[in-house]
């Protein structure tokens, strides 16, 4: 634990810009200063090497760019930005959808490889704890470079919230993690409308939320741009302390811990497993009760077990070896 006094820092804003397909995301993302791009889609490729013009202001920002959607690679990505080995002021991501797409569909194949192999249907609840922990490896890369001072863009395509008895449209959400939009600074909705005298397509973000209170929750924002923050960040970054927070080392440390508790658990649930059907506990119900007292306890679902933390099982499991 290292307390201290609060003081500004220099820090890079966190942005989440989603909406429906071309309606402003990416363009959005390519007015902040010197973007590193990780394309998913492909998409970005009709505006490398090109300039992009907003509210009469030209802008090519675009210095390197990875078109990829392997989660391997962008981990590769995240580690050489935040060691310095490509030297960027924003990370640009496009899109987050298909990285989570991707993240989905690679631990319902690890999920069903499992379940065939112990003769068992497919768990959800483990898929989804699979899929938490991978999302929440990489978004703790996003917070480093943060800290260390660069921008991060992510955007998201936007699915529809519909009403469960009308089925009508009553809103958006991105489509991504649901833990996902609370690690942003800024949460953007972009949408388009078509002006009924001009026949010009327009082009809106409405804040969802705002953390600099550069703007308000609420505000609807024509063409936006970068620069609408521009001067908040500047300043920070002009008279704010650097932030010395290692998210890099704090990450690796995670990261393992997280796999290690994972291989223990398993190790632990099989242990488990293991002691419930020896011959000491066969036939002693009373035993057996107290067991499943303990799990109860515990607060731990027996058909879950592997998701449950090591310390628990290891306390578990030091309870039932007093029985034997």
């Amino acid at each position: 634990m290292a307390f201290r006094k609060p003081r500004e820092n220099k820090i890079g804003g966190k942005f989440l810009v989603e909406g429906l397909t071309h309606e402003g995301k990416s363009w959005f993302g390519l007015t902040f200063p010197k973007i590193g791009a990780i394309d998913s889609e492909a998409g970005l490729a009709f505006e490398e090497g090109k300039d992009i013009e907003i509210n009469g202001k030209k802008y090519n920002n675009l210095k390197f760019v990875d078109t990829t959607s392997d989660l391997d690679t962008l981990e590769e990505d995240l580690d050489a930005i935040m060691d310095g080995e490509i030297e960027i002021e924003t990370l640009l991501i496009d899109s987050e959808t298909k990285f989570y797409n991707t993240i989905d569909i690679g631990a319902t194949e690890v999920e069903e490889r499992k379940a065939r192999a112990n003769g068992k249907n497919l768990d959800a609840r483990s898929k989804w704890g699979r899929v938490k922990n991978i999302v929440m490896k990489l978004q703790q890369a996003k917070i480093t470079l943060s800290a260390q001072g660069k921008h991060v863009v992510s955007t998201a395509q936007a699915k529809e919230i519909t009403d469960d008895k009308t089925q009508k449209v009553i809103g958006y959400k991105p489509d991504v993690h649901k833990s996902l939009p609370f690690d942003y600074d800024v949460i953007l909705r972009f949408f388009a409308e078509t002006d009924k005298k001009t026949n010009e397509r327009k082009f809106y973000a409405e804040v969802l939320k705002d953390r600099t209170h550069v703007t308000k929750v609420g505000d609807i924002i024509e063409n936006c741009t970068y620069d609408v923050w521009k001067p908040y960040f500047d300043k920070r970054n002009q008279s704010g302390s650097k932030l010395e927070t290692n998210f890099s080392k704090d990450l690796n440390n995670s990261i393992s811990g997280v796999l290690n508790r994972a291989e223990q658990s398993e190790q632990l649930a099989k242990e488990f497993r293991k002691l419930v059907t020896s011959e000491e506990l066969k036939g002693e119900s009373e035993k057996q009760q107290l067991i499943k007292n303990k799990l109860k306890e515990l607060k731990i679902e027996v058909k879950n077990i592997e998701l449950t933390d090591s310390k628990i099982l290891q306390e578990l499991i030091s309870y039932i070896k007093t029985l034997i």
